[in-house]
């Protein structure tokens, strides 16, 4: 069998009874060797199949199991975390692994992990005192590769379960002595058993009765009469094997069952990794393990209730961004202000649809992935320019208009880096170089409100218009150029190739567009002569100098007082300009 295993446990005891299911099937098995180095053992091997034992990743930190699913290289594994203890189920599913292997486990509990991976024809156990179920599906099984078991109650239900270990249980809820919520119930407390997906079919859309199935444990509740065409597609979402590749992260918290399995559901079936929990404090410490992309919170809870937790969400600045869409029975406009208050996403009012929540979940997950590409390519282009892009994308506009926008203008260059690129043959020092000098001045420069416009070689053209004050972006520009000064009075103090930089700071009034060819490339930056003016005054200014031109230097001169200052050519052009030394 072309399957390649990894097994991490440090119990040689626990790792023997999955080493000898593994050798039964000839699957390639691979061994954890250091804990410590566990991750990399695992992009070393790459498996298809992953065992972890419970152990390993019930400890604070970071969740190993959502780290996997987040690498390009081990997304596509099939996770089964493996324990003795009777609660292991629940921890697995709760981390987000796609099977539970209780320790010691039949053969039959083995083959079941291969049908979900290997992609093999399904078994199905249905539970009905009548054979309407069980003969739908049977003329259903040309559709989906699938067989059919039949038990005529819980009871039976439960024993032919443990012999054979289906992948899926369909269960009537009027069924002889129990109800579909009891034998739920019975599978679910199972140490054996507790992993098989249940689905209940009724007679009615009582809403007692539904929220009784979802209590007990049931993935879903589906009405009679049975429907092929909207039945077996559900049927088979339970069932088919995990998403390949890297998943995106969904965090439910509410303190109902019921809510968590209904909207853990909806996320599942769009390809997410689900994890769940039952108040705000839980929740915190699972985020505090792994980001998740998308959030849904109750309200109302207990031990920390959804304005608090979400609160802490928003204060934080990791989690800030993270789209969040509260669940609650409050539908009071105050309540739904509160909510926008905190940047809630979306609001979801109890009692609510699945067609409300899915559209809900999708059109917040969609926002956040935009988000999320936003911020991505921001890295590439200033904001301003994604925002045009993104205004054509969305269809706001055809092409951005031409915009006349007054700025102060830095240009920032380093010294002789020219020269230093000639001494130097290994064009990995170079890029390392420069990126980590970008990456302490970039940041310097996005706090003090400047934008990056573009960034050619070693120098960066920053534009100070954001505040709507023209004095306080002079400002901000001069204050920008100080603190680069100080930061690199700080690096070349232990610096092996010292870097000095020249600054050169001029307002004027700029035009901002798209500029190419529509056909083929456009880029949105500005143009206008005060860039060749700030250029002037950069090529002007002395190492570790700023000049800033009579316009800036106009606006700000009561801050600065009396600067030394002289004429400074414009390359290009017959005319000078008053150069001011900061």
């Amino acid at each position: 069998m072309n399957v390649k295993t990894f097994v991490a446990s440090n119990s040689k005891v626990l790792s023997k009874f999955i080493k000898d299911a593994c050798t039964t099937k000839g699957m390639d098995t691979t061994f954890m060797n250091l804990e410590g180095n566990l991750f990399e053992e695992l992009q070393l091997a790459a498996p298809d199949l992953i065992f972890l034992q419970a152990s390993l990743i019930d400890k604070p930190g970071e969740n190993l199991i959502a780290k996997i699913k987040a690498d390009e290289s081990l997304g596509g594994a099939y996770i089964v975390v493996f324990a003795s203890r009777p609660e292991g189920a629940e921890f697995a599913y709760k981390v987000g692994s796609d099977g539970f292997l209780p320790i010691p486990f039949k053969a039959e509990q083995f083959d079941q992990i291969l049908r979900s991976i290997l992609n093999m024809p399904k078994e199905i156990l249905v539970v009905s005192k009548l054979g309407e179920l069980t003969s739908s599906l049977e003329q259903a099984k040309e559709l989906f590769d699938f067989t059919v078991t039949w038990a005529r109650s819980a009871e039976e239900a439960v024993k032919i379960a443990s012999d054979q270990f289906p992948d899926l249980i369909l269960c009537d809820y009027d069924l002889p002595q129990r109800s579909g919520a009891e034998f739920s119930t019975l599978i679910k407390r199972s140490h054996l058993l507790g992993q098989i997906p249940v689905i209940v079919f009724a007679r009615t859309n009582n809403a007692d009765i539904i929220e009784d199935c979802f209590e007990a444990g049931s993935n879903d509740v589906l009405m009679y009469p049975f429907d092929r065409a909207k039945h077996l597609p559900i049927i088979y979402n339970v069932v088919k094997p995990p998403k390949k590749g890297k998943r995106l992260i969904a965090l439910v918290v509410d303190d109902s069952v019921t809510v968590r399995n209904l909207i853990s559901k909806m996320f599942k079936q769009l390809g997410y990794l689900v994890l769940t929990a039952a108040d705000g404090r839980e929740a915190l410490e699972l985020m505090a393990q792994q980001k998740p992309d998308i959030i849904t919170s109750d309200y109302d809870m207990p031990v920390m209730d959804g304005w608090e937790f979400c609160s802490n969400v928003r204060s934080n600045e990791e989690t800030a961004g993270i789209p969040v869409i509260m669940v609650s029975s409050r539908s009071t406009v105050t309540d739904k202000r509160k909510a926008r208050s905190l940047g809630i996403s979306a609001y979801l009012t109890k009692p609510f649809t699945a067609d409300d929540l899915e559209r809900i979940v999708k059109t917040t997950a969609a926002q956040g992935l935009r988000r999320k590409r936003e911020e991505r390519l921001e890295k590439y282009a200033s904001p301003d320019a994604m925002k045009a892009v993104w205004d054509v994308i969305a269809g706001i506009k055809d092409d951005p208009a031409p915009e006349e926008r007054f700025s102060t203008l830095m240009s920032c260059n380093m010294c002789s880096f020219s020269a230093k690129i000639g001494a130097w043959s290994d064009a990995g020092k170079i890029v390392n170089e420069l990126n980590s000098y970008f990456e302490a001045v970039m940041g310097i420069i996005i706090e003090k409100q400047g934008t990056i416009d573009s960034i050619v070689g070693d120098e960066l053209l920053v534009r100070f218009d954001s505040s709507g004050d023209r004095l306080n972006d002079a400002l901000n520009a001069i204050d920008t150029a100080v603190s680069i000064f100080e930061y690199l009075d700080n690096y070349n103090d232990d610096a092996t190739e010292l870097i000095k930089v020249r600054i050169g700071i001029h307002s004027d009034t700029f035009i901002l567009a798209n500029f190419g060819s529509k056909k083929h490339r456009l880029s949105y930056s500005m143009i206008g002569d005060g860039i060749n003016v700030a250029k002037a005054l950069q090529r002007s200014a002395g190492a570790n100098g700023c000049l800033l031109s009579q316009a800036t230097y106009t606006m700000i001169e009561d801050s600065l007082g009396e600067l030394p200052s002289f004429d400074v050519k414009v390359k290009g052009g017959s005319h000078h300009v008053r150069a001011y030394q900061l």
